[in-house]
């Protein structure tokens, strides 16, 4: 087995690592119905934040804030993870979009892990500090993974760049209504903080389902 096919073989381990860790983000769409569920008092889409289901006032806030934990950890393992192995499948003048999307997406991972480590009615400072990292670095680090995926000919790069285009539209409209720029923003804060998050982790776990296939994961046979 020459240089070459040694090469395909280690990426092919990383890329079914990283889709896994990309995959284990499911858990969160979980947590969040099943949290929400244990509320006494209305809980909203439309109206209420994400994190108010890891506060105080949400019975199973614990359950939610390790949640949130887990979700950036496996963001960050699989950012790293598929961003390194497409870089190997792309001439050296191209590796800098792969790896600045591992490295996006590395930092949003952190900044989740400190929204479930400080919830909003606890520290809000870190809290926000941690939601706008994983927010914007996010959704530029998927759309990146996107745009290098498709330049390596990898599968689910279209779900990478839809995903961090409807993320930044959601981020957009979401600074808007905290800046108070809206009208009705009471009405719809919640909608609009799930369009900026939901795409782009429904798109990182496509880009990891995607990787699964026969055709994501194939090797050169000796």
């Amino acid at each position: 087995m020459d240089q070459r096919t040694r090469g395909r073989r280690g990426t092919t381990a990383i890329q079914v690592a990283g889709a896994l860790c990309f995959l284990l983000l499911i858990q969160f769409f979980v947590l969040h119905v099943v949290v929400e569920s244990a509320w006494t008092t209305p809980y909203s889409w439309a109206t209420n934040a994400i994190s108010d289901l890891g506060t105080a006032r949400s019975p199973w806030h614990t359950a939610m804030n390790v949640s949130f934990v887990v979700n950036g950890l496996c963001m960050a393992a699989g950012g790293l993870l598929l961003g390194r192995a497409v870089s190997e499948q792309l001439a050296p003048g191209s590796r800098h979009l792969p790896l600045t999307a591992a490295a996006l997406l590395a930092i949003a991972g952190a900044g989740t892990v400190l929204v479930g480590l400080n919830p909003g009615d606890q520290r809000v400072v870190l809290h926000l500090v941690g939601a706008f990292a994983a927010t914007i670095l996010g959704n530029a680090g998927v759309l990146l993974l996107g745009l290098s995926m498709r330049r390596a000919g990898r599968p689910g790069w279209a779900a990478g760049i839809a995903g961090g285009v409807l993320g930044f539209a959601g981020a957009a409209v979401t600074g808007l209504h905290l800046l108070g720029a809206l009208p009705g923003q009471h009405e719809w804060g919640g909608a609009a903080e799930r369009v900026a998050i939901f795409p782009m982790l429904i798109a990182m776990i496509l880009i990891g389902g995607a990787q699964l296939l026969p055709s994501g994961v194939g090797v050169e046979a000796d």
